[in-house]
């Protein structure tokens, strides 16, 4: 009896690393990720080490995303913001095939047919009969990226929304990186030269930017946070084309501008630059009815340069 139950238990081992064997490989994940014991690495580290390969080549995305999705939790903080920003790399690298797919003509025409703003790829790609199409927006889909709109132009972006779900395992620099870009992923700030968001929206983003920016002054993604930050400043204080801060006829601030950074400014206190300038520039046009003039504009020309282009 004893010499049986030894059995039992030695096949149950072997049925055990033979199922975890075939998970890892079901999940397209290496070998090595399952074989930590023959390699004396850790679990972490071989996953880790796993996850690499995934995250070297745009075509392994679909691959890279379900390993990272179903793993990350099993490596170390610093290793998975590795991987998470490793993954943003190659989004951006991945993007420029995946827009020239989707720049065809026929492909363009065909998009205007079933775009519904918000719709995942996957659920565009159930709206279709045409099995191209189909295809093409269930691929981009799994490759990590969603489907925009701009002057009658349908577009793949980074689907940044999806990102959330690493926020527990990442450092917090990235932790706050990936919350101002899924904000910016959820809902754009502009399209057409026009903004879409609200003048509070606004400020509140370039506030949120530049906070970052202090709390976080060596982290890897501090520079992408800058770019973005001066976009959102030079918004808040001059508006956009299709929505210019001050009007063009009357050089009237724009009443709706006018009430939010008020309100803005009685909700948000204390030390910030940003609010500083903002401040100074309300103190400012109250004192000149609110009207663009040549105090008013050289004050947000020496705070808040337009870039050159």
């Amino acid at each position: 009896m004893k010499k049986h139950n030894i059995l039992l238990t030695a096949l149950a081992f072997i049925i055990g690393l033979q199922g975890a064997a075939l998970s890892a490989y079901a999940s397209g994940a290496p070998a090595a990720a399952s074989n930590t014991a023959a390699t004396g690495i850790s679990h972490a580290q071989a996953v880790y080490q796993a996850a690499l390969p995934l995250l070297a080549d745009s075509a392994k995305l679909p691959q890279a995303i379900k390993y990272l999705n179903s793993s990350i939790y099993a490596v170390t903080p610093y290793q998975a913001t590795v991987l998470v920003l490793k993954l943003e790399n190659v989004h951006k690298a991945g993007l420029k095939v995946w827009e020239s797919r989707f720049s065809n003509s026929t492909v363009q025409r065909k998009l205007g047919t079933i775009y519904i703003t918000g719709a995942s790829m996957a659920k565009l790609a159930e709206r279709t009969s045409d099995s191209t199409l189909r295809a093409l927006l269930k691929s981009a889909g799994e490759s990590g990226y969603k489907l925009e709109t701009a002057e009658g132009t349908y577009f793949p972006v980074i689907d940044y929304a999806a990102y959330r779900k690493y926020k527990l395992y990442v450092t917090s620099d990235i932790r706050e990186y990936i919350t101002i870009m899924a904000t910016e992923s959820d809902l754009p700030s502009s399209k057409d030269n026009g903004l879409v968001i609200g003048w509070s929206e606004v400020a509140g983003r370039a506030l949120s930017q530049e906070q970052f920016i202090r709390n976080h002054p060596k982290s890897n993604r501090t520079g992408a946070v800058k770019q973005l930050y001066a976009m959102y400043e030079t918004d808040t204080f001059y508006g956009q084309n299709n929505t210019p801060l001050f009007h063009y006829d009357n050089q009237e601030m724009d009443l709706e501008a006018q009430k939010a950074y008020s309100s803005f400014l009685a909700r948000n206190t204390g030390s910030s630059p940003f609010l500083e300038k903002l401040e100074g520039f309300m103190k400012l046009l109250k004192e000149n009815g609110y009207k663009l003039n040549d105090a008013v504009e050289n004050y947000r020309k020496a705070e808040v340069p337009l870039q050159q282009a």
